[in-house]
């Protein structure tokens, strides 16, 4: 349970408790309480995301003993496309000859694609490193569903839900075209070839849909890509729509998240978001995914309902579990061993302390001895600093954390 530092430093000092872990700094006492309650009824409240997500743990009496906010890994996606360039690549070299495999992959139920399973079990790792600290009883969890098609025109009902878009056109070209009114949007030519362009590129993450495709003369196309003429933002209005992809990500991981953490805990409570959206008001809280956070956790609990929020906030990002480059070079031909993933006793994203008391974690390393020192988010803070004045706080995991606002000391 929470207590002051002067009291902790107490404690330590005359040996009567351990630090059991610095990332929130946390103590063990090494003698039993007589005649105390020892541990006190708490609650955590999960609000999912796509990029971000709220934790919190919150006593009865209304006061929040923990909050986070939790960045998941966007990586994953970029770096499968990578891998799969250079599979592809190693097929057109004179290797040896193997046979094709295309037709034995099996897909287990409930199966997530890889950036999707990381996001899902990030938030669960995130609860789970949380009971590790504290005695959670029961965990309330925001899995928002979303209906898509009510996002996307809040007048659709009845049979309009079976109706999409594309109905009645053969392919998601001719739909463009139709809805262009077969047209270049750019010179407004409606007699010569026209062809369909995408608004984001598929090599940066565009979809093939009809809101991320415009028609454009093959004149007009070629000058868009080689970067003689540029859309004016004022033609793309009309066709740039709303990214629904998270909300997509959202409704495929609510169900995996909630049987997880079934796994690990007995109470665990599913929640929506106008019923945090009210909690939130009645608590007086800002719109954050801390806040939405809390108020999860307050849903029915609390007794005057009243939260006492912390001064600091826990920032923790993900990352991902080592290094997998064997090779260096313009051609890969320099190996890279093993050893060379750890300089001087320091790794990738270890956090340090400067001698200037500043804390950050290494960015950067030189064989040299002199790394980059940042913040969580990768801001640098020293271009070039020799290893021996840096000071060990934590060594880093698949999970680092950083402290905003006013803390006890590190």
């Amino acid at each position: 349970m929470p207590t002051t530092p002067a009291r902790a430093r107490r404690k330590l000092d005359h040996g009567k408790a351990e630090v059991v872990q610095r990332e929130p700094f946390t103590i063990r006492l090494n003698y039993e309480v007589d005649g105390e309650k020892n541990t006190e009824e708490v609650r955590v409240g999960l609000d999912t995301g796509s990029k971000k997500a709220g934790v919190s743990a919150v006593r009865k009496d209304g006061e929040v003993l923990y909050q986070s906010r939790v960045e998941l890994r966007t990586d994953i996606r970029s770096k499968m496309d990578r891998r799969r360039r250079y599979r592809r690549t190693r097929r057109s070299r004179r290797t040896r000859y193997r046979e094709l495999r295309f037709d034995n992959r099996r897909r287990e139920e409930g199966w997530l694609p890889p950036s999707l399973k990381s996001k899902a079990e990030s938030m669960v790792k995130a609860v789970k490193k949380l009971s590790e600290i504290l005695p959670i009883d029961s965990v309330n969890v925001e899995v928002a569903p979303f209906d898509m098609q009510k996002v996307k025109n809040p007048d659709i009902e009845g049979e309009e839900y079976q109706n999409g878009e594309l109905k009645g056109h053969t392919s998601v070209r001719q739909y463009v075209l139709y809805r262009d009114k077969h047209q270049c949007i750019n010179c407004k030519k409606d007699d010569v070839p026209l062809q369909t362009h995408h608004i984001q590129p598929r090599s940066e993450g565009g979809t093939d849909k009809p809101s991320n495709m415009i028609s454009l003369c093959v004149e007009c196309h070629e000058k868009v890509h080689s970067g003689e003429i540029e859309l004016s933002e004022r033609s793309l209005k009309y066709w740039t729509k709303k990214e629904y992809r998270f909300m997509s990500h959202v409704n495929s991981m609510k169900d995996r998240i909630v049987d997880e953490l079934k796994k690990l805990f007995d109470d665990v409570k599913v929640t929506f978001g106008n019923i945090t959206k009210a909690v939130r008001k009645r608590l007086r809280l800002d719109k954050s995914d801390v806040n939405d956070s809390i108020a999860i956790a307050s849903q029915d609990f609390i007794d005057d309902g009243i939260v006492s929020k912390l001064g600091h906030t826990f920032i923790q990002r993900c990352l991902p579990k080592g290094r997998y480059r064997l090779h260096k070079g313009e051609r890969s031909e320099v190996s890279i061993s093993a050893d060379d993933s750890d300089y001087f006793g320091f790794n990738r994203w270890d956090k340090v302390e400067l001698p200037n008391g500043t804390v950050g974690f290494v960015k950067g390393r030189r064989k040299s001895g002199y790394f980059d020192i940042s913040d969580i988010h990768g801001n640098s803070y020293v271009h070039s600093i020799k290893h021996g004045k840096l000071r060990l706080i934590f060594k880093a995991g698949t999970i680092i954390t950083e402290v905003k606002g006013n803390s006890s000391p590190q």
